[in-house]
């Protein structure tokens, strides 16, 4: 059984105070994110983050309060092996979600803003509160470029910023002009068990042919790369005839790519399958023979880790985060973004040599099992964030 299964449900508000409201006087550990439940790498993260969280407070007999801006109005309780808390959603009402962490500012001792766009909060609640700390979490794109004059402010002024690969700590420091010693990285991690077989599990439909390729990616980015794959596949095919591509997630990119898999003549081998429950995301990790996202959009790329999981050889681009994952030549290939020749050329080697996408899943797998589990992720997080944070300093 996976040592961390997710499942969802919504509870009544008064549930609310037996997963953390506490006595009065208690300090509180609050938690304020964007997403939560969604389908997403970070929506991913956000919940491995509020499971160690949740976990630091217990451990010194405090509440935690999780926030989720997006998700529907209630409290959602999240099970991870059977060991539940409650994230409180918001229906991106944006006026209550702060109206109600300001109300709980003279308690907060500790606080974790889950996304650059919520930093400004963090300064809210310092003025509230000067004996509050908060931390920062930073992703990607979004601080590739010099942020706004609000939230570069708050992420200087914050106890500490995280940045999940390489790539964006520099950007941080850079980019954001922020103190080195403010900056701290954080690699994500992938929970435990996501790849095991399930004995239940229900069949996708799928080509029946060998030669599978497989994307997981939401698709309201142009530079996921899917099209550069698409453009790929003509030259693939004419080696591996046997190939398909299948594609998971949606997005307002989905009719472009339909249009572009028209016209480059691989219509019939492009399956654009929408968004998927995560038991049918894992079948089609278990069915495919290599993943590919040659993207210059990931701060990070957690769906590296979960093909990884389950022994596939990945393709990506040699750009952002993802150089930090991908070993060339090792666990998978690099490529340059848009070079469609050398992407096919990848994919070519990895589908026409069983003997090498054998080698590579199972280094691909040992990779995640040595740098990138969610014990991994919880020893950095709580280690950054340190156990004096949640301690009342008043």
């Amino acid at each position: 059984m996976p040592a961390f299964q997710i499942t969802t449900r919504t509870c009544a508000r008064q549930q609310l105070d037996d997963f953390g409201a506490g006595r009065v006087e208690d300090p509180v550990v609050l938690g304020l994110f964007g997403s939560f439940l969604q389908f997403g790498g970070i929506e991913r993260a956000n919940r491995l983050a509020g499971a160690v969280l949740t976990e630091m407070a217990r451990e010194r007999g405090q509440p935690c309060q999780l926030f989720s801006l997006n998700e529907a109005p209630g409290t959602h309780v999240v099970a991870m092996d059977g060991h539940p808390y409650s994230v409180r959603g918001f229906g991106r009402n944006k006026l209550r979600f702060v109206a109600r962490a300001m109300g709980l500012a003279p308690r907060v001792r500790l606080a974790y803003l889950a996304h650059p766009s919520l930093a400004p909060v963090g300064l809210l609640l310092r003025l509230a509160n000067p004996a509050l700390r908060y931390w920062v979490a930073t992703w990607g794109f979004e601080v590739w470029q010099p942020a706004p004059p609000i939230s570069r402010w708050a992420l200087h002024l914050a106890a500490g910023v995280t940045a999940p690969s390489r790539f964006t700590l520099e950007h941080l420091l850079k980019t954001q002009g922020l103190d080195r010693a403010k900056a701290s990285l954080l690699p994500l991690g992938l929970e435990a068990g996501f790849g095991d077989s399930d004995p239940n599990h229900r069949e996708v439909s799928l080509p029946s042919s060998s030669g599978l390729i497989l994307t997981v990616a939401r698709l309201h980015e142009p530079d996921k790369g899917v099209d550069t794959v698409i453009r790929a596949l003509p030259k693939v095919l004419r080696a591996v005839p046997q190939a398909a591509y299948v594609v998971v997630g949606n997005g307002d990119q989905r009719a472009y790519l339909q249009r572009l898999a028209q016209e480059t003549g691989v219509a019939d081998k492009v399956h654009l399958v929408g968004q998927q429950e995560e038991q049918e995301l894992k079948n089609y990790y278990q069915r495919a023979d290599v993943f590919v996202m040659p993207s210059r959009q990931e701060g990070f790329g957690i769906v590296f880790l979960e093909a990884m999981a389950f022994g596939k050889p990945v393709v990506g681009a040699e750009f952002g985060g993802i150089p930090d994952i991908v070993v060339d030549g090792v666990t998978g290939f690099l490529v340059k973004y848009g070079n469609v020749d050398a992407l096919a050329d990848r994919l070519i080697c990895l589908l026409k040599d069983g003997d090498l996408r054998q080698r590579m899943g199972s280094a691909a797998k040992q990779r995640l099992k040595e740098n990138y589990t969610f014990d991994h992720f919880r020893q950095r997080f709580s280690g950054l964030l340190g156990g004096a944070a949640l301690r009342d300093t008043s």
